[in-house]
């Protein structure tokens, strides 16, 4: 995982509300995961094909 490579709790990379707003809404593309509070544009430049990713194979 991203945390991982980074040696960081996820959490770090976004908050716990974020990340379950992100397991939610399920989004299934970039404009969807953009509309999750607590995901900017950097973080969606950063790690949005990631999170998609990760939507995918769930």
């Amino acid at each position: 995982s991203e945390a991982k490579a980074q040696s960081v709790p996820a959490y770090v990379i976004f908050h716990d509300r974020t990340l379950a707003e992100i397991a939610e809404r399920m989004p299934a593309n970039l404009d969807q995961l953009a509309e999750v509070p607590g995901v900017g544009a950097t973080k969606l430049e950063r790690y949005g094909d990631a999170v998609l990713e990760v939507m995918r194979r769930v």
